[in-house]
């Protein structure tokens, strides 16, 4: 049974590979099976057409030679056209049946006409069928064919049929016949070719699109074949990760022959792959100041994510915080270069995203270690934005989201020291603030100040007193040694800003309108001001 089935699969490839050939073959043979039937039909019937008529074909030449040379000419010109956005346009005109089906039919049969004409004769029925048969045939599938190309140039219409090939053979590799197949590492190598090959013609279609909706289709369409695969991955023979040729040699891996053996091992090519492509796209997207779509891409990656935990893939999951790391320094490069704020504030809100899934899925390792590179992310923007006054709101963007991440780990009921430990890694991200009398007043009432209060109201709200008193204490250093009754007025200037914060911002922005200064826990701000107020010792 499985070896029929290699020659099946074998075939089916067979096919795929020769389409051109076995259009030729298929239309010569349809050609010549319609020729005999339509003499053998015409022998039993008396039609009211002298025989003249029957042999008169001089004109079918040249109506041929006319038809072909329309199609032929409106496609080279509709081609070359469309090859000037979409660079794989051939590839997939070469590849598509009722494309090499059709203009096989012109061909064949304009060559029919001429043999008809030369040899018309002894067959008189063979006039009959080009002239009745053949040419109706080719001139009434003319128009419809053109309109076919015209939406078959479309650039998101060659995006969705890569798309839908690749998810098509993604799905087909889960069937107990194909997996078996692909143990062969011939089979494995050829299978590791295709899929690459349909990635491959995204990533080139998107460098030369410019439509937006067009860039973010490809995008979406990477993300969702990438979890595509992470579903039918579990039924893969581990042989199947090894890397073949056509992998080792592809533009994504050439730099990375260090890496083999671990990608090897990971069982990761295919998703290093898509999360290049990704990675690569959204620096494409920064340096054209594209924020929704530099954006998307962090939106995807957190998708992804979500795949990944659901199939427990730790690999991945390490990739992923890698991958959003290195959007991260990009994105910070290209704000202190520009003097661009929004894409560090957009990416940090996916990156908590991540963070968060990674804490309701248990990672805790994994939270430490992001919960660690945001911090220090954070503290390298808070640095640059002593010079550059358009990175400061980032600083109170990266505690915000911090923030966020302590109160869900607080709602899970983590363990005391890791929930001490991370909080320590939030009240650090004001430590490079300069304290001297000209600056101390404005550093105790920052943003992060503030945030780092909202935090401490959510703490006494759920009477979490330990945690609120490592706060509050946090805070007092900041006014230690200041007159009681100005350090007493701080405090209130605090607390009154925390007060009068509304739920949204009077400005929108790519990821909302939420004012991140606002807090649900106000009840509690009387409680907060009487423990700052009692550190003061007034």
């Amino acid at each position: 049974m499985m070896q029929l089935f290699n020659v099946y699969y074998a075939s089916v490839l067979y096919i795929r590979r020769n389409r051109f050939w076995i259009a030729f073959l298929s239309v010569s043979a349809g050609i010549v099976v319609g020729d005999t039937l339509a003499h053998i039909v015409l022998s039993y019937l008396t039609l009211p057409i002298t025989d003249e008529a029957l042999h008169d074909m001089s004109f079918a030449p040249e109506v041929w030679l006319g038809v072909v040379s329309m199609i032929i000419g409106t496609l080279v010109v509709i081609i070359t056209i469309a090859s000037q956005v979409v660079p794989r346009m051939i590839d997939v005109y070469m590849n598509d049946w009722r494309s090499l089906l059709y203009a096989w039919l012109l061909v064949l049969s304009a060559l029919h006409a001429i043999v008809v004409v030369k040899f018309s004769q002894p067959r008189p029925s063979s006039s009959l069928y080009n002239t009745f048969v053949l040419l109706p045939m080719a001139l009434l599938l003319a128009f419809p064919y053109i309109y076919y190309i015209l939406a078959m140039t479309k650039p998101s219409t060659i995006i969705r049929k890569i798309y839908y090939e690749n998810l098509n053979l993604l799905r087909s590799l889960s069937s107990p016949n194909l997996r078996r197949w692909l143990r062969l590492r011939e089979n494995t190598a050829r299978t590791q070719e295709e899929l690459f090959r349909y990635l491959n013609q995204l990533d080139n279609i998107l460098y030369f699109v410019s439509f937006k909706e067009l860039q973010a289709q490809i995008v979406i369409n990477v993300s969702a074949i990438l979890r595509e695969y992470l579903k039918v991955k579990p039924l893969f023979h581990p042989d199947f990760f090894k890397m073949s040729h056509q992998v080792a040699t592809d533009i994504s891996f050439q730099t990375l022959e260090v890496q083999f053996k671990e990608i090897e091992e990971t069982q990761t090519f295919y998703e290093l792959k898509c999360l290049r492509i990704l990675g690569d796209a959204y620096n494409k997207f920064l340096y054209e100041n594209a924020f929704d779509l530099a954006s998307l891409c962090g939106s995807e990656l957190n998708l992804i994510a979500e795949t990944s935990m659901e199939y427990a893939d730790d690999a991945l999951m390490e990739y992923m915080l890698v991958r959003f790391n290195t959007m991260m320094r990009s994105a910070f490069k290209h704000g202190v270069s520009q003097q661009e704020a929004r894409n560090l504030y957009n990416l940090a809100f996916h990156y908590s995203t991540y963070i968060k899934q990674l804490a309701l899925n248990d990672r805790q390792e994994m939270v430490k270690k992001a919960m660690r590179y945001l911090k220090m992310y954070g503290s390298e923007i808070f640095r640059n934005s002593q010079t550059q006054q358009t990175l400061a709101f980032i600083n109170d963007v990266f505690t915000f989201e911090m923030k966020e991440v302590l109160i869900l780990i607080s709602e899970l009921g983590w363990e005391r020291d890791l929930q001490r430990l991370l909080l320590c890694e939030l009240l650090e991200m004001d430590d490079l603030i300069v304290k001297d009398p000209t600056s101390q007043e404005s550093a105790f009432n920052s943003g992060v100040r503030t945030l780092q209060a909202g935090l401490a109201l959510f703490y006494i709200s759920q009477q979490d007193y330990e945690l609120a008193a490592m706060v509050v204490d946090d805070i007092a250093d900041d006014i230690h040694g200041i007159d009681p009754m100005k350090a007493a007025g701080m405090v209130d200037v605090i607390c009154k800003r925390i007060e009068s914060a509304e739920p949204t911002f009077w400005e929108d922005t790519d990821r909302g309108n939420n004012n991140i200064y606002f807090t649900p826990y106000k009840a509690q701000i009387g409680e907060l001001q009487f423990m700052l107020l009692e550190k003061i010792e007034i």
